[in-house]
């Protein structure tokens, strides 16, 4: 899962941020698939711990300035995967290949679904805000 247009929101720090998760993504994933990812699992938990709560806080802020109008549904998927994420921290504290799949799989359904649906509304919504602010 390589980053393509299609996960392109228009929002430079949003597209950043979600070009680090899935390159990250694709490391772990090659690492997977070569029986080299102890260390990098560690690191990967670690890495979606900090990186959802900063970017869901900064997501947040967003929603919260511009007033988006899906602001409660887009803030309880960001409250579902941060309790996801601390449950599996929790139950997969060492590295097991079970524990790497299914990081795997947990972060492959959430870049699909969070950012190809409601990252792209908010990042839409966004784009066409600031447009209108521009144009005033």
């Amino acid at each position: 899962m390589k980053l393509d247009v299609k996960y392109e929101t228009g929002v430079v720090w949003q597209d950043f941020q979600h070009k680090q998760l899935i390159d990250l993504f694709e490391k772990i994933k090659e690492a997977r698939s070569d029986n080299k990812d102890k260390n990098l699992y560690r690191y990967t938990i670690a890495f979606l711990a900090m990186y959802v709560n900063h970017h869901f806080k900064l997501e947040e802020e967003y929603m919260d300035k511009y007033t988006y109008p899906d602001t409660a549904l887009h803030r309880k998927e960001h409250q579902e995967f941060i309790k996801e994420i601390k449950a599996f921290r929790e139950e997969n504290i060492n590295y097991s290949e079970k524990g790497a799949d299914e990081l795997l799989t947990r972060m492959g359904e959430w870049i699909l679904s969070h950012i190809l649906e409601n990252d792209q509304k908010l990042g839409e919504y966004i784009r066409s805000f600031e447009q209108k602010k521009s144009a005033s």
